[in-house]
């Protein structure tokens, strides 16, 4: 028989042990809340968790719709839930958070057992929901760290009591990193399948449910075999979850999946128009800074016209190759690019280079920009921010100066040797043929861009009218008040010539150039809408003149060439050559746009012999205004009222008789025409039009005809 023995224990020492307890439980409470409130400390304020907003990228459009670049920090695009196919949702929930409807943040039956199988199973797995990932992806380091999961768990709780289910479950599904750059699954929908996420079908979501956990691995692209292994997990845990039947998910399992990138139509390649594009960035960033550019998702709407820019590249590399393998340079494009190969790139850009714009000369739109053969090679725009002196392409702002002080396009100029004391030194014009033809008109001189005449037309009225016409015409570039300047001397941009030639086009209407024509926020706000800007800049009737005049280049002068090389509508412009070859210019234009070439070296070398405008620029031009005209159709200039036409003496500029053996037909402004019949070849006069009845037709001179 066992005794048992009683033990007496004094209620002191019962007392003592309860309050050590009830201090041990209170100190961890303690210790607890000290512990939560220390880690809460360095994380995000309520304030900022209502106010969740990821990265979202900016996308560039073109004229047509086309998505022409995207700008980001993180390739995402913003979707709402709706969006998203339901069996993606499923397989995401089962495969990451089965039980993400009902917990709070943390799911505690699920870290305990994650903590089982660690700690006795020797396993590895995780016990983040969803909340938890999009904690960390929002806010946290990726660190392993006890401290960070705690914050993390924090996290989850916080964002579970400021937003429903679904709300998190889009933030989740929009913020994910899933390989390749792509954050979200939209933008990993166009990376691995090219279509919406919305267009998904069920193979395809379970397989983008898969990647989630190690994109890399389950990549489609790297790893198609590992992206099955892994889809057939997904369909697993969506049978267990109650998400599919087992023949719904063999059926998925047994569809084959062929990833593709997006349809290169929809996205163009990232080395074109980068000039542009690059325009566009420096645009946005100035107006909208950078956080708004790279972070908020804006929706830029351009005027860059995908076509003209390809024919506009294409031209203009395929012609400069040429003329690099016509003059055996010892430097070319494609010398440059075999040395990048190696690594022995020279440190200053030494092959042939060439710039293109192309206007729409009544709104101001940039149709197509090409800053240089290569962005990669050189970011200089050559287009916009390069300064080249003109030359003859300066020439028609010395003729339309001209024009407006009584000079007709009949006028007699004597192109003969000429002295000028500039005070500082004798200028003596030369032109470019080295000889002198004695008298021509007006036009004839323009059109063959014959110097010496030109020069002499600086006596005539001097350098302070033709600022005036510089200034209306929108030249902002510097120039030098100098005899010299009547022959293109200084520099201007590309940019500011399109801008000028324009504005012949155009009636006498100056319009301001630009390349964005809306800009929207992410949620569809408007942000900016193009407002074309215009002013008069010139009578209509002298821009009617300038278009007529720069007409007979193309069809007898200098740009005669142009209809073999493709250019066979009705069109208008100036080639411009400088000294030593340097520069190689042409600038053309319709009724309806307007186009400008630069070719030269990124220093002022001479690129060789016969190098003018009508060799190296005038075919690139010729070659993309013939296929963007071709596909406008014929358009006539449209001559205003009041300009007079009439039938003129070659040889004298006056009114020719019936003895004049060179005549033309010539069209004159309402204020300066003709006033006097032909003395040199007698004959019977023609009958004058007399279109301004209220102008005093001849002079006493003429009363005896």
């Amino acid at each position: 028989m066992r005794r048992f023995f009683q033990l007496s224990i004094p209620v002191w020492f019962v007392r003592t042990f309860l309050i050590l307890v009830l201090l041990l439980i209170l100190g961890s409470v303690a210790g607890t809340i000290y512990g939560v409130d220390q880690l809460s400390q360095d994380l995000p304020s309520l304030e900022s968790l209502q106010t969740i907003e990821s990265p979202v990228k900016t996308i560039v459009f073109a004229a047509n719709g086309d998505t022409l670049r995207e700008f980001y920090t993180e390739n995402r695009t913003l979707v709402p839930l709706n969006r998203i196919p339901r069996r993606l949702q499923q397989a995401v929930i089962s495969v990451e958070d089965r039980r993400f409807y009902d917990h709070y943040g943390i799911d505690l039956r699920r870290l305990v057992g994650v903590v089982w199988y660690n700690l006795v199973r020797g396993d590895r797995h995780g016990a983040s929901t969803l909340t938890q990932q999009l904690a960390r992806n929002l806010f946290l380091t990726p660190e392993k760290r006890v401290t960070r999961k705690l914050k993390e768990m924090i996290l989850a709780v916080q964002i579970e009591q400021i937003y429903t289910k679904d709300e998190i479950l889009a933030m989740y599904l929009n913020e994910i990193y899933l390989g390749k750059g792509t954050y979200g699954v939209q933008a990993a929908s166009h990376t691995f399948f090219g279509k919406n996420v919305w267009d998904l079908d069920d193979s395809e979501s379970s397989m983008m449910a898969g990647m989630i956990q190690l994109p890399e691995r389950y990549s489609p692209f790297k790893h198609l075999d590992n992206a099955y292994k892994r889809r057939a997990i997904v369909l697993e845990t969506m049978i267990s979850s109650g998400a599919l039947t087992r023949a719904e998910a063999e059926s998925i399992g047994a569809t084959e999946v062929f990833p593709k990138s997006k349809n290169p139509s929809e996205i163009v390649s990232a080395g074109f128009a980068s000039y542009f594009v690059e325009e566009v960035r420096k645009e946005l960033e100035r107006d909208y800074g950078a956080t708004k550019l790279y972070k908020e998702g804006l929706k830029v709407y351009t005027t860059l016209v995908p076509q003209y820019q390809i024919w506009m590249e294409e031209a203009l590399e395929s012609h400069l190759t040429t003329e690099e393998t016509a003059r055996e340079y010892d430097m070319t494009r494609a010398t440059y690019d075999s040395l990048s190969l190696v690594n022995e790139t020279p440190s200053t850009m030494e092959y042939l280079q060439g710039a293109a714009l192309l206007q729409d000369v009544r709104t101001g739109a940039l149709l197509g920009m090409v800053g240089g053969r290569s962005f990669e090679d050189y970011k200089w725009n050559l287009a916009t921010q390069s300064s080249r002196q003109p030359g003859s392409i300066f020439k028609p702002l010395v003729y339309l100066t001209a024009l407006q002080h009584g000079f007709t396009s009949c006028s007699i100029l004597l192109d003969t040797p000429f002295v000028l004391d500039t005070g500082a030194s004798l200028w003596r014009p030369k032109n470019f043929s080295g000889r002198f033809q004695g008298a021509m008109t007006l036009r004839y001189a323009l059109t063959r861009s014959v110097n010496a005449p030109t020069a002499k037309l600086y006596n005539e009225f001097g350098l302070a009218p033709l600022m005036d016409n510089v200034r209306a015409l929108g030249f902002t570039t510097p120039l030098p008040r100098v005899p010299a300047l009547f022959l293109g001397a200084g520099e201007v941009t590309l940019k500011e010539v399109v801008a000028a030639y324009s504005t012949f086009a155009n009636h006498g209407v100056y319009t301001k150039q630009h390349l964005i024509t809306r800009v929207e926020s992410a949620d569809g706000e408007i942000l900016f809408e193009v407002r074309i800007q215009q002013r008069d800049a010139l009578d209509p009737a002298e821009a009617y003149m300038m278009s007529n005049l720069l007409r007979t280049t193309i069809l007898e002068g200098t740009a005669r060439g142009a209809s073999w090389r493709g250019f066979t509508k009705t069109g208008a412009g100036k080639t411009g050559t400088t000294n030593e070859s340097t520069n190689a210019w042409f600038c053309g234009f319709t009724p309806s746009y307007c186009a400008g070439v630069w070719v030269g070296f990124d220093k002022a070398l001479p690129m060789g012999r016969g190098a003018t405008g009508s060799r190296m620029a005038l075919p690139i031009w010729a070659n993309f205004m013939g296929k963007i005209s071709d596909q406008k159709g014929e358009e006539p200039f449209i001559r205003p009222p009041g300009i007079i036409e009439e039938s003129i003496c070659l040889r004298t500029g006056m009114l020719a008789t019936t003895s004049c053996d060179s005549t033309a037909q010539e069209v004159f402004l309402p204020t300066s025409f003709p006033q006097k019949f032909c003395d040199m070849h007698g004959g019977q006069l023609h009958d004058f039009q007399g279109h301004n009845k209220d102008f005093q037709t001849l002079d006493d001179d003429d009363s005896e005809f």
